[in-house]
């Protein structure tokens, strides 16, 4: 199967949906050094030593298609306490449906069909699988990274015990105290 790729996406395996044969197609999707080093400053990572992913695209009924893969990815990020390098591994499934139809509507009460189940509009001729691949990547991703074992109390400085002479308020405890004496 012949694929594209978009110079402008970091990680792009642009498939014509017209070339796909009635029984669907499978893509191994590796990025590159040079795919992985731009997903990097893409996701503000520090590393992704490793990612692939196999993705299948089927076409369904009524112009609709079925993307369905596995993600498997390493990736290196900043402890958001030590600032430390922590690894993430991920290996991930993931199934998402695209239709020609801009919108779905319920045919009963003619409603929007927003839900998780209903397809993500499908504009042109082309779906690119590496950049799916690629959003999944950022689904994936631990927004809050942590070394095992990092609390942040291991960065916060001691905290004073007992003393109202210690509160942040006292010098302005103070300055009222002062003012008054003069009144």
């Amino acid at each position: 199967m012949y694929v594209d790729r978009n110079p402008d996406i970091e990680l792009s395996r642009l498939l014509r949906l017209d070339r796909v044969p009635p029984a669907g197609a499978s893509l191994d999707v590796a990025a590159s050094d040079l795919e992985r080093e731009a997903l990097v400053r893409r996701f503000g990572v520090l590393a992704l030593p490793e990612m692939v992913a196999t993705v299948t695209l089927s076409p369904e009924a009524n112009g609709r298609w079925r993307v369905e893969g596995r993600l498997r990815a390493l990736v290196v990020q900043a402890c958001g306490i030590t600032l430390e390098p922590v690894e993430q591994r991920i290996d991930e499934g993931f199934l998402l449906r695209f239709s020609t139809d801009a919108e779905e509507i319920d045919r009963d009460s003619g409603e929007l069909i927003v839900d998780s189940d209903a397809a993500e509009p499908l504009e042109g001729d082309s779906l690119d699988l590496g950049e799916i691949v690629a959003d999944q990547l950022a689904l994936a991703i631990d927004p809050f990274p942590r070394k095992p074992g990092a609390q942040l109390t291991d960065i916060l400085p001691a905290q004073p015990t007992g003393s109202a002479s210690d509160s942040p308020f006292a010098p302005l405890a103070a300055l009222k105290r002062d003012r008054k004496g003069q009144a």
